[in-house]
């Protein structure tokens, strides 16, 4: 599978690699086995700069009835997504823009502007997609 994970308990957190192709179906699979592992509600990093999307605008939308759905059944966790291209960029951002108001999500072009946007965003639970985005 193209999306592997490791979630932190402990310290609430996790951490989350995708590499080569990523469709709607890796995006499924990952989200339920997120929510599977209870790892919704912590800071996630989503190292994701050799990955290519291969997803269109259409299941962007799906992907925000989805998190829209578990984010009805508790808190989402800010999530910092590192892209390696225009194209990804663009579709997390779109992605971003739909689910305001009900988790942060952003992309980023480094791990560095990443980390430090999820500390931003852990240290203000109430922050909105929008804010501290780079």
């Amino acid at each position: 599978m193209p999306v592997t994970y490791v979630v932190d308990h402990e310290r609430r957190e996790m951490y989350t690699t995708a590499d080569g192709p990523i469709a709607l179906d890796d995006i499924r699979k990952h989200l339920t086995g997120e929510h599977r592992d209870k790892g919704l509600p912590y800071r996630e990093l989503i190292e994701a700069s050799r990955a290519t999307v291969v997803f269109s605008p259409s299941d962007v939308r799906t992907m925000v009835e989805i998190l829209r759905a578990y984010g009805r059944e508790g808190v989402l966790g800010p999530t910092a997504i590192v892209v390696g291209n225009d194209l990804a960029y663009g579709m997390i951002r779109m992605l971003a823009i739909l689910l305001e108001g009900v988790c942060a999500l952003q992309p980023f072009r480094t791990r560095q502007e990443a980390e430090q946007w999820l500390a931003d965003a852990s240290a203000s639970p109430g922050m909105s997609a929008s804010e501290g985005a780079a």
